[in-house]
């Protein structure tokens, strides 16, 4: 079970899709609004500054941000799973309200080069994804033991969405209960082109990678 590259392939694109271009002749503060606007955005789905700084309507928004946790169903490799329908639709809900759980703040911006600015971002990574994938197999090596007639052993099929509820099932309480590391600092760099500003995405990348880390799961 591929789950570190699907998870991580997953939650990459949080913010990418909806980092979409601001007008030009900004000033530190705008900066600093922008950048605020996009994470709000793209993490906590309020789309009241966002819709202001990107002169977008709040349905555009909303569909873009509809249209991105379907990108993460399909990246993350949930649609093409074999779920149910029921569970399908639970990993997309679980998905938007772990995004809701994304802790980060918007410090300082300061001018950069090219009449670009750089805004700090204060991220604490989520800890959701912490050893997931042994406590996940544990479980459904617990549920396989219970079995003793090899007449009632489940199909793959069945196995497979065994191993996606038991997922879910730990990750649905680790969001109601988040848990974070140690904050880090990241650079927002806010780049002007052709007289349109835009946030650079290689930085949300960064960001988002900070945010729900995979790297111990």
């Amino acid at each position: 079970m591929k789950m570190k590259k699907r998870i991580l392939s997953m939650m990459l694109v949080a913010v990418m899709m909806l980092a979409l271009t601001a007008c030009g002749g900004m000033t530190t503060d705008d900066a600093r609004t922008y950048v605020q606007s996009v994470l709000d955005a793209s993490y906590k789905a309020d789309f009241s500054e966002y819709t202001e700084q990107t002169d977008s309507t709040e349905e555009e928004a909303q569909q873009l941000f509809d249209d991105n946790l379907d990108n993460i169903m399909s990246m993350g490799g949930f649609t093409d799973a074999g779920l149910s329908d029921e569970l399908s639709a639970n990993y997309r809900q679980l998905f938007k309200d772990m995004l809701a759980q994304a802790k980060y703040e918007v410090g300082d911006a300061t001018e950069g080069e090219n009449d670009g600015f750089v805004v700090e971002v204060s991220a604490e990574p989520f800890t959701a994804f912490d050893g997931l994938q042994d406590e996940v197999m544990n479980a459904v090596q617990a549920e396989m033991a219970n079995i003793t007639d090899i007449s009632q052993m489940p199909s793959d099929e069945e196995i497979n969405e065994m191993v996606f509820q038991k997922m879910y099932d730990i990750l649905v309480q680790r969001v109601a209960e988040p848990t974070y590391g140690e904050a880090q600092t990241v650079e927002i760099h806010v780049e002007l082109n052709d007289n349109v500003y835009s946030i650079n995405q290689d930085d949300l990348t960064t960001l988002d990678g900070i945010l729900f880390p995979a790297d111990n799961l």
